[in-house]
């Protein structure tokens, strides 16, 4: 009888445990983190069954040849295709907005930086002009019903700044607001 009392107890528990440590890196970056401001690009979401959100890309996820470090480049030349974790080091330019410094695969030892992810498919010739992508934010932040359309508009138009707290490369996306 204790045996199945116990068996109970730990499958309550083990669940609660598990919840609990899925949340501690976020609230630990919201409490201790960096607050930055980051600029946004335009882009129109459209999706019905998610309420009122609004769709987000980041100026610093879109850069050419020159934010790429060489170090980079060479890692691109030893696979064919793939994921490869990045990490964007950011720098203050004007005001409160952060921008892109450098790309790197190796995680800085200091400095501001995000951790994300860059795709890469086929053989990867370097072309001057070509534009490279990289995911290193959340792309939705819900905002309150009926927000959402002015929000999107402005978003559209690449008026949108997000606050985002910032903590060891992980980011949490804490507000959205005009220009």
């Amino acid at each position: 009888m204790k045996n199945k009392r116990n068996l109970f107890l730990i499958a309550l528990i083990v669940p609660i445990i598990v919840l609990l440590a899925m949340t501690w890196k976020p609230l630990y970056t919201v409490k201790t983190g960096k607050t930055i401001t980051l600029e946004t690009v335009p882009v129109d979401p459209r999706d019905i069954l998610y309420g009122d959100y609004v769709s987000l890309q980041f100026a610093i996820e879109e850069f050419s040849k020159e934010s790429l470090d060489p170090a980079l480049i060479k890692e691109f030349s030893k696979h064919d295709t793939g994921r490869l974790t990045v990490y964007a080091v950011l720098e203050q330019e004007e005001g409160d907005v952060y921008g892109l410094k450098t790309v790197t695969h190796k995680k800085p030892s200091d400095g501001l930086f995000l951790k994300g992810d860059m795709y890469y498919y086929g053989e990867h010739n370097i072309d001057e002009n070509q534009m490279y992508f990289a995911n290193f934010l959340p792309d939705r932040f819900y905002v309150a019903e009926n927000t959402g359309m002015q929000l999107e508009d402005l978003s559209r138009k690449g008026q949108l700044l997000a606050d985002i707290k910032v903590r060891d490369g992980f980011a949490v996306l804490e507000d959205v607001r005009p220009k």
